[in-house]
């Protein structure tokens, strides 16, 4: 399986740290935000990373060319990375269009566990959202993109995504930030316009009745959009280095 992991945007809500720098590349313990995810997608079994770049685009190319321990890479270009990111996801579309993929992005630290869970929650051709039906602390729900899933179905299988967003409620899950996607998603991303967020996408995914949620409380993830978000990275990564946790 390949990955798709969205790195265009300009980073903006991080302040200085974003000024000469791509956000994907800024250090987190050390090592680039992107790095971490990576590497979990390596972990997962993913051999292709299909990495969408835009806002100082150079630099991430430089920097990952020589990045151990990873995918192998595949580079595309979103020249209009300022404006909607459904442009970034569909800069990747010639390459993966016709098969299933994950979908992640840059600034979410993403374990390993999470992308596997996701990936085994695949069934019949189901599209998936990661949710988090018990997020910690650390989750600002005031932030994140919220989910609300479907609670009567008892089989264990993926239950349907009935509504995504912002400020939506009530809400019972949120959006973990990686996505297990087929080639359906284009015929919505169509649907909505060419300049968007995600979140009209995956809303018109949720309309069709096409999007589930796989369960993955209990693994690690974290959004990093503000400069709060990147000092509380920093004390994750460290606490999950002390603990031995990759």
């Amino acid at each position: 399986m390949r990955a798709v992991v969205l790195a265009a945007g300009d980073g903006g809500r991080l302040g200085p740290h974003t000024e000469a720098l791509p956000k994907a590349l800024v250090p987190v313990g050390g090592r680039p935000i992107i790095q971490y995810t990576l590497e979990s997608l390596a972990e997962a079994g993913v051999e292709e990373a299909v990495v969408v770049t835009g806002y100082r685009q150079g630099q991430l190319l430089a920097a990952l060319r020589e990045s151990p321990g990873v995918p192998r890479l595949r580079f595309v270009s979103n020249p209009e990375f300022r404006r909607g990111a459904s442009l970034s996801l569909q800069a990747a579309r010639n390459t993966v269009g016709g098969e299933r993929f994950l979908l992640v992005m840059a600034d979410h630290l993403l374990s390993a566990e999470l992308l596997r869970r996701l990936v085994d929650s695949s069934e019949a051709g189901k599209m998936l959202v990661a949710a988090d039906f018990a997020p910690g602390p650390q989750h600002d729900v005031h932030e994140a993109t919220r989910l609300r899933v479907d609670a009567h179905d008892t089989t264990g299988e993926p239950r349907a995504v009935t509504a995504i967003g912002k400020h939506i409620t009530p809400y019972n899950a949120l959006d973990a930030g990686a996505f297990l996607l087929g080639p359906e998603v284009w015929a919505a991303a169509d649907s909505v316009g060419a300049d968007c967020e995600l979140s009209v996408i995956f809303g018109a995914l949720v309309g069709r009745g096409e999007l589930f949620a796989a369960d993955i409380s209990g693994a690690f993830w974290f959004d990093v959009d503000t400069e709060e978000d990147l000092a509380a990275a920093e004390d994750l990564v460290r606490g999950r280095a002390e603990r031995g946790v990759a």
